[in-house]
């Protein structure tokens, strides 16, 4: 006997699903079934992802969203309305980052980062929630275990993520009666192109010796975490939030 993931008839909307990580956890739920919005700044790499998932069979649209504009979020809800139908699964994954100490970090960085990763992250849970409450459905937000434990070099970052990992619950609480889940999933130094300034700057085996698995992520570890919340399977978890790294942080 063996046990399936079958999202037939779920429709996902992911943020950031042009590349890296995102990109991975949109692959992996159409595998599941899943029809998937890819949503992404970069229209080119939103086009890309959601045309390898049609030439395999499955559904998709392309969204080119910048979750830091309300009006681009809801031009791009209606989008996928017209496309797919209603959003009954929900994954944040868009984010930027500066790699700087925190000392010399601009006033102007520190805006830009917040306001994609905290607040354009909210602006499109909240345009995402009279769907979701709809079809009973549910939000996995990628934040970072930096945001548990603080990262060198990412310190805002890492705070715009802890503001998130506040949402995850506080939404959990106010939605649960809809039948709406919250969850969230905290990945380590994860291999991306994203990434890549950050591991060369540090140097790669220096940064997996942090890790008791003696290893960095890989983008398909965090979408298959993506894919146990988005699933039937997670249907009595809400409000928890995942690390997924290596074992990095144990809190």
């Amino acid at each position: 006997m063996s046990v399936q993931i079958d999202l037939s008839g779920d429709i996902a909307l992911v943020t950031g699903g042009g590349s890296g990580i995102g990109e991975s956890i949109a692959l992996t739920l159409a595998e599941a079934g899943s029809a998937v919005a890819v949503a992404d700044l970069n229209a080119e790499s939103a086009a890309r992802v959601a045309e390898a998932i049609t030439a395999k069979g499955g559904r998709a649209a392309a969204v080119t969203m910048d979750i830091a504009d309300p009006a681009a979020v809801a031009a791009g809800f209606e989008t996928v309305h017209a496309q797919l139908g209603q959003v009954s699964t929900l994954v944040n994954c868009a984010a930027m980052w500066v790699i700087k100490s925190f000392a010399e970090t601009s006033d102007a960085e520190q805006a830009k980062v917040v306001d994609v990763t905290l607040n354009g992250t909210m602006t499109v849970t909240r345009a995402a929630l009279p769907d979701l409450a709809a079809t009973r459905g549910q939000i996995v937000t990628v934040v970072s275990d930096g945001a548990k434990v603080g990262e060198r070099g990412l310190a805002v970052y890492a705070a715009a993520k802890a503001g998130l990992l506040g949402m995850i619950k506080s939404v959990a609480q106010e939605h649960g009666r809809e039948g709406v889940r919250s969850n969230g999933v905290a990945p380590g130094t994860t291999v991306t192109p994203g990434s890549a300034g950050f591991v060369d700057a540090i140097g790669a085996d220096k940064l997996a010796k942090a890790y008791p698995l003696r290893r960095l992520g890989e983008p398909q570890d965090i979408a298959n975490a993506v894919l146990f919340l988005a699933s039937p399977l997670s249907s009595w978890v809400t409000g928890q939030v995942l690390s997924v790294s290596g074992g990095f942080s144990m809190v």
